[in-house]
């Protein structure tokens, strides 16, 4: 926990405002299996008898006490300011009797003072929030920590919510990691998760349908899971938005900044041919872009030949992202686009790259094949191989 909090008081310093939301399940589950007691649960949710709300009461104070002594020395460490501010921010409410089954002390969320967070929030402070709230009664009930962070979530209209647990990301039905999950795919993604992510898969649905940008899944195990979350292209877990996280789009004449760094690179080693700035902005409506965040991630044109032929050109992916599928995103967008035009026949020429084509369905093919008007412009200097594909 050492390693995450100092992430938490780095992001802090860099200006994101946090809230943090504790959750105790795994302590309560080993201070259970320790003592040899019976904790029943009713689907996802555990009941809360007074006797086990007592030392859940005491439980999440030890940890807070933990949190506080990390928190304040990882902002002595970095010369922090912020201050660790709790609250009554959430009320409860208390589930009741559920198919016959009373749960007793476990309740859910009645209501959240979003804007007390706020004022917190903008003082510059971290606002820190346990699973434990009273009822307008005063009855203290146990709620879902899942539940809690996608509520205030939700009611702070946050830009992103982060969810970790033991399991560090969604897995595929060949237990392969899912580094991003479209939100009408979480339903049937759910059924090959184990409880844990069930849960917060659950909590991050809501947050997402409720208009929270983004969701992300991680391994509270895993050493600096946040910041290579949110830092990088790659991540470590997974992201859950109601649209792709790197949509493609028609290039616009703004984009040429960032088409220009993208290029550069390429057409330096000799793998692209090189366009001045004034062609690249002439020829900008054949250009389609992947983007996150604002930041181009790649490229590719569409030069249309003739009525049944078209030629794939500078696709190029950014040298700083190790996300190997975002070129074959740019490449099945462009031959999309190439049917939707009824192109039959894909050409692409390659000097570096015709390997990763010929995986792809392309096949090896020569300058008569290409159609009259593009033959008379092949550069026999850079000799490219020239590959196709018939749509």
């Amino acid at each position: 926990m050492s390693c995450l909090v100092e992430d938490l008081v780095l992001l802090n310093a860099l200006g994101v405002r946090l809230v943090l939301i504790q959750s105790t399940r795994h302590t309560i589950d080993s201070y259970i299996s320790e003592q040899g007691l019976v904790s029943n649960h009713h689907g996802h949710r555990r009941i809360t008898d007074q006797s086990l709300l007592k030392h859940i009461v005491e439980l999440v104070s030890q940890n807070r006490l933990t949190f506080r002594g990390l928190f304040m020395r990882a902002q002595h460490r970095n010369h922090g300011k912020s201050s660790l501010i709790s609250g009554n921010f959430v009320s409860a409410k208390p589930l009741g009797v559920h198919e016959g089954v009373n749960h007793e002390f476990t309740g859910s969320v009645r209501r959240v003072d979003a804007s007390g967070i706020r004022r917190q929030l903008e003082l510059g402070s971290v606002v820190y929030i346990d699973h434990l709230a009273h009822s307008p009664a005063g009855e203290l009930y146990n709620l879902a920590s899942e539940e809690v962070a996608a509520e205030i979530a939700v009611a702070l209209n946050a830009d992103k919510l982060i969810l970790m647990g033991k399991t560090p990301h969604c897995v595929d039905t060949e237990d392969e990691r899912i580094s991003e999950l479209a939100l009408a795919l979480v339903g049937v993604t759910r059924s090959h998760q184990n409880q844990e992510m069930q849960r917060r898969l659950d909590a991050a649905e809501h947050a997402v349908r409720e208009s929270v940008g983004r969701c992300h899944l991680l391994g509270a195990g895993v050493d600096g899971a946040i910041l290579t979350e949110l830092m990088t292209t790659d991540g470590t877990g997974t992201l859950i938005a109601s649209q792709p996280a790197a949509p493609i789009r028609q290039a616009r004449v703004d984009d040429l900044p960032g088409l220009i760094h993208l290029l550069s690179p390429m057409e330096e080693q000799g793998a692209l041919v090189q366009r001045p700035r004034d062609k690249l902005e002439a020829e900008i409506n054949h250009f389609y872009v992947i983007e996150q965040d604002g930041r181009i991630l790649g490229s590719v044109a569409l030069y249309p030949l003739d009525s049944e032929c078209a030629e794939l050109a500078a696709l190029t992916v950014d040298h700083a992202t190790t996300e190997q599928s975002i070129g074959t995103k740019l490449l099945e967008h462009i031959e999309k686009q190439a049917r939707s035009q009824s192109i039959q026949n894909l050409f692409v020429l390659t000097t570096q790259a015709s390997d990763w084509f010929k995986e792809r369905g392309f096949v090896k093919s020569s300058v008569e094949a290409l159609p009259e008007n593009r033959q008379v412009l092949y550069n026999y200097q850079r000799n490219s191989l020239i590959l196709k594909k018939e749509l």
